[in-house]
């Protein structure tokens, strides 16, 4: 392996680290902002009518809000590799399918030759 090949693996290695160091920032802001959002919200409610339970229970709407954020994120991830891996299985399948065919060609080339060599005892 050459200097420029390494150097090519080292800056896709470093590239996919800071796709997922990026993504889990990306994932602790998209769970955060909810929460604060709402406790923020139910705390100005509370104090504007008086009340005590507002909070708790915009706290909980920002907890849900974050983590279908998060599970948004998560699956718009993971989609995109099981779409490559299908690609990936496809295309290993249509080889595997290509050998046989060529390996079943093989064996009845041997097997026309061995009858012909019979023949030629006979």
């Amino acid at each position: 392996m050459d200097k420029a090949d390494r150097e090519k693996k080292r800056r896709s290695e470093m590239s996919e680290v800071v796709k997922a160091m990026s993504m889990v920032i990306q994932i602790g802001i998209n769970m955060m902002v909810p929460v604060f959002l709402c406790l923020f919200i139910g705390y100005k409610l509370d104090k504007w009518l008086g009340t005590n339970y507002l909070v708790i229970i915009f706290i909980i709407l920002g907890v849900l809000a974050g983590f279908k954020s998060v599970y948004s994120i998560i699956k718009g991830f993971f989609e995109k590799n099981l779409r490559k891996e299908k690609e990936n299985q496809q295309y290993f399948a249509d080889l595997y399918k290509e050998r046989n065919r060529h390996m079943t060609y093989i064996d009845d080339l041997y097997d026309m030759d061995d009858a012909e060599n019979t023949d030629m005892l006979e």
